[in-house]
């Protein structure tokens, strides 16, 4: 029996598809646009890189609202989101998944490369 929340699996925006409804996630990604009348940005990472379909997560920050800061929905801004699957579709020829956000902060200045060969590997060793 765990006292502590549950723990969330890190993936990049493409992995999101596999992963089931209600299931707990942590990933990094590009703002690409904000809705402020649905409370939803729109957030994609390249990952793999072309010729694959750049992956699109709709995350909804509803929830967050009152602790978002103006550059967290930015466009070009990267950022962390941990939240909850909620549903997959097909919109405008790009795999998408909504997410519900319950935590969402700056990445900062990043290294991307060095971010995806870390996930990647942490993947590959089956520890993710």
């Amino acid at each position: 029996m765990s006292n502590g929340p549950s723990p969330s699996t890190l993936a990049f925006i493409n992995d999101l598809q596999s992963l089931a409804p209600g299931e707990k996630v942590r990933f990094l990604g590009c703002v690409n646009g904000y809705d402020a009348s649905t409370g939803t940005l729109t957030v994609h990472h390249a990952y793999p890189p072309p010729p694959h379909a750049c992956a699109v997560a709709f995350v909804d920050v509803n929830i967050l609202l009152s602790t978002l800061k103006s550059t967290d929905t930015q466009i070009g801004e990267w950022i962390n989101v941990i939240g909850y699957v909620q549903e997959r579709e097909v919109k405008l020829g790009h795999k998408a998944v909504r997410v519900q956000a319950i935590m969402l902060w700056s990445a900062g200045s990043i290294k991307l490369a060095d971010y995806e060969k870390a996930v990647k590997e942490r993947k590959e060793a089956g520890s993710w």
